[in-house]
Parts: structure tokens; sequence; C-alpha cells
């Protein structure tokens, strides 16, 4: 799906409305999602955790291990997982930049959900301001962009005290084993070897809690692997059902090998 993500405004927004998405289809190709911090328990016991490389490495979920290939959406778009990253609650609204650090609301114009007036919720009111569901949801996008970003500083003081390392992970593709670049994990020996100072400033700066959520989050890593059997056990029984409709419509013989003459007879037979 291709994003057009257009500025709301009252000028070109009042006259339309929007539908909630019914499910997760956009993210049907989504292999990561950042994590924000006030979501951290939850996300740290439903996925595995990875750093991306960077000045300020984001930590992430792990959704998939192939490209394009979000193994928590399921065939029908609905999430497979107890848990849903709070980056994509916000679908089908975006946070856009906008000036003196401030942020203007988007709203992806592709996804199928804008609706004309009165088919779906307002945008503005009669006044032409931001209804206050649409504030909410500016509120809870702001919010999740600051747990991003603050995660992100807790990534680069591990990184700073030399306790992130890349993460070797490998998939199979049959007896081949792929090798899965830019993710990093904390090095669990150097954590626990790290000076008292250190360890007091990792602490209070609320930066331990990441790196020990990032650890034991890795004991999810079997979610995807179970998730990945079900994706090939759908597949497999979508295939054969597609064949057996197919073989319901192969005509059983071709139509310059009847014998029309021998049926008229029978039919001629029948009647006399």
């Amino acid at each position: 799906m291709t994003e057009t993500i257009t500025p709301l405004r009252a000028a070109t927004h009042s006259d339309r409305s929007w539908r909630p998405s019914s499910g997760y289809g956009f993210a049907a190709s989504s292999i990561i999602a950042p994590i924000a911090g006030e979501e951290l328990a939850h996300a740290a016991t439903q996925f595995a955790l990875a750093f991306l490389e960077g000045e300020h490495p984001a930590l992430v979920t792990l959704l998939g291990l192939r490209p394009q290939q979000n193994l928590y959406v399921g065939p029908d778009g609905q999430w497979l997982g107890q848990y849903v990253p709070a980056v994509l609650r916000g679908y089908p609204f975006k946070l856009m930049p906008a000036e003196n650090n401030q942020f203007a609301l988007g709203y992806d114009e592709g996804s199928g959900l804008l609706a004309g007036a009165g088919e779906g919720e307002a945008f503005f009111d009669a006044e032409g301001r931001p209804t206050e569901r649409i504030q909410q949801i500016l509120q809870f996008l702001i919010g999740v962009h600051k747990g991003v970003e603050a995660i992100g500083r807790a990534g680069a003081k591990l990184a700073s005290h030399g306790l992130l390392e890349p993460w070797p992970l490998k998939v199979r593709d049959g007896d081949t084993e792929i090798p899965v670049n830019g993710l990093f994990r904390v090095n669990e020996a150097k954590l626990g070897a790290i000076d008292d100072a250190a360890f007091l400033e990792l602490r209070s700066g609320g930066v331990l809690a990441v790196a020990y959520a990032q650890l034991l989050s890795m004991t999810n890593m079997g979610n995807l692997g179970k998730l990945a059997q079900l994706h090939a056990q759908h597949a497999a029984v979508s295939a054969k059902r597609e064949a057996e409709i197919e073989s319901m419509f192969q005509p059983i013989q071709a139509e310059d090998e009847i014998d029309w003459d021998a049926m008229l007879n029978d039919v001629k037979d029948i009647k006399d």
C-alpha cells in the first residue's frame, strides 16, 4: 500500500470524513515497528526486540524476518498477537513536522478510508476546529513520538558504554541459512561487568530497564517461528483449495473428441 500523507486543513477536509481502519492489512509488509517507552513492558513480553544502528538506536519489535512479510498480520488483515505496537494504532493518521518544532496531523489519503461528509467521522466541527476525536489522536501520536525518542536516547547511552553488539540472526530458507543484518542486542556479559558509576548512571536514567527488556524479549523469538508455520500451513491449505476448485472446471473431454452423432442417436432412441 502506497502512503499519500496529506496535512489536515479545514479548507480541504471540512467537507470530508474518515473511517477507522478495520484491520492491520496496511502493515502487512512492515517487519519492524519502533517501540515507545510507555509500552516497553507490554512489548517485551510479546515480541523479540532489537536495536537499529544509528546515532540514537531505536528499539524495534521484530514482526518478521523476511522482506515484506509481517508474520503478525493474518491473511484477513487481523492482528495475530495479543498486543499491537502503538505506532500502528494511529493509522490512518500520521505526524508531520511543522514550524517551531511542532507537529501537524496528516492523513493517509491512499488508505481507502477517506469518505464524503456525513459518511464517516468528521475531521472538523462546524466552526472549523478539529473535533475532539481528532485532537485525541494528535495527542496520542505526539506521545508515541516522544516515547520513541526517549527509547532512542536510552539506546544511545547503551551504545556510548559499548553495551550494544550486532545480533547474528539467521533465517533458514530450505537448507540455506540467510543472515539478517542491521540488528543489535545488549551484550549481557558487558552489562554485568560495568563499574558502579556507570551502573548508577544507567539506572538513574531508566536505561537499565530498556537493556533488561531487550535481553528478556529475545526469548520471544520462538513466536516468530510459530507464526511462520501458521502462515505456511494456511498457504498450503489455500493452494490445495484453489487447485480443487480449478479442477472442478477442467473440461473432461475436448469438444472435438465428442461423438455428437452417437449422442443424437441416443436421444432419438429414448424418444422412440
